[in-house]
């Protein structure tokens, strides 16, 4: 699965590839992509389409910023380590 974002005018926000919803309410959603975690700020946040098994949501209001954590090496051993193992 690949994680793509396609954002319109800060106003609209489409993501695919979302593992996983940690929270979410009007000014600050959480999320889990295949390419490490992300955090959305902004104002009036409404998650208008939502699919879980897709792993694409919509969002809607304002959008202030977008932010995704780093990930880590240490995360990536540890998943490769266990797979070999």
């Amino acid at each position: 699965m690949e994680h793509i974002l396609n954002m319109k005018n800060r106003e609209e926000l489409s993501l695919s590839g979302i593992e996983h919803i940690y929270s979410f309410n009007n000014t600050k959603i959480e999320l889990k992509t295949v390419s490490g975690d992300i955090v959305i700020e902004g104002e009036n946040l409404d998650m208008g389409k939502l699919s879980i098994d897709d792993g694409m949501i919509n969002v809607k209001g304002s959008i202030n910023s977008i932010a995704y954590s780093k990930v880590s090496k240490k995360d990536e051993e540890g998943f490769f380590k266990k797979l070999f193992k």
